[in-house]
């Protein structure tokens, strides 16, 4: 599933292309979304997109008249943006197309998109209930991203979670929105917590660490595709020993994640992957079943066998 990063980098690719401009079109095949259109498509036509943000996984854009579309990309899902020509023929993969002077964003594969009028945070189930965006907006144009590190504690250390694993905590969007498989293994990794360790059991230390590193190794990942650091993606590229596939540019972008019986670059004691039960977050969660795959190096994260 895409996670924080992956959608603001869609967000970011869908406001460079619609925002500013007016739509021509807008088609929908969701079954909501597509009954919304045949009574309103025509209100949005010529309506001018102002802005296309995310806040976690969700992917929000924001059209002139008080009116909105989302899509939420569950496991497969990802956007396309067109300047210029836009493919005539309609992939069975489509799920919505917007068209606007100059451009077009087509939505793939995602079975959720929402369009309708109001606020979405109302509208939309789950909007109201997310926790921080991992990846704050800066306030200002090129100012600081500053991550709600109160407000995260303070869902996290809540009574409903106090004896829930930190490892099944971290994927809860209401905690801390854009979390997922790859972002919880590599904080955890980073901030040397076992995750079957219970919210309550905690140290101070270890929930000032999580404050600090969820937002950098996100805003990293955001960035460069990547949670590890440039020292560690060179050590990797330049020992085979430490990858799958020397050469592979794939294999260097995390510490932990997909790791499994390889090296861990801090004590050299092979990574493991075990499954940890978790729970749904979201009523739209496209996981069915109640575990999840953790990568975890047992020695610096105090994993017993």
């Amino acid at each position: 599933m895409p996670e924080g990063p992956e959608v603001r980098k869609y967000a970011d690719a869908l406001d460079a292309v619609l925002s500013g401009h007016t739509i021509t079109e807008l088609r929908a095949r969701t079954r909501v979304a597509k009954a919304w259109l045949a009574q309103n498509e025509g209100r949005l036509r010529g309506r001018r997109i102002e802005k296309v943000v995310s806040h976690g996984k969700h992917l929000i854009g924001y059209i002139e008249g008080a009116y909105y579309f989302h899509s939420h990309l569950m496991m497969w899902g990802r956007w396309q943006t067109f300047v210029g020509d836009v493919p005539t023929i309609i992939d069975r993969r489509e799920r919505a197309r917007i068209l606007v002077e100059g451009g077009a964003a087509l939505l793939m594969s995602a079975p959720i998109f929402d369009v309708g009028q109001g606020d979405p945070y109302e509208q939309i189930e789950n909007l109201s209930s997310l926790g921080p965006d991992v990846i704050p907006y800066p306030r200002k144009p090129g100012g600081r991203r500053v991550f709600d590190k109160a407000e995260f504690l303070r869902r996290l250390t809540a009574k409903d979670y106090r004896d829930v694993t930190i490892g099944a905590a971290l994927l809860n969007q209401r905690i801390a929105a854009g979390l997922g498989n790859y972002l919880r293994a590599e904080v955890l990794f980073a901030c040397r917590i076992n995750p079957w360790k219970k919210v309550r059991e905690l140290s101070a230390r270890e929930l000032t660490c999580l404050t600090r590193t969820i937002p950098q190794l996100s805003l990293r990942a955001y960035l460069s595709s990547a949670t590890a650091s440039d020292e560690y993606r060179e050590r990797m590229r330049n020992a085979p020993s430490l990858v799958y596939q020397p050469g592979r540019e794939m294999g260097t972008r995390h510490l932990v994640f997909r790791r499994t019986n390889l090296p861990c670059l801090r004590c050299g004691e092979p990574i493991k992957q075990l499954r940890q039960a978790t729970f749904k977050f979201e009523a739209n969660d496209e996981e069915e079943e109640r575990t999840r795959i953790v990568y975890f190096c047992p020695k610096c994260q105090r994993v017993k066998p």
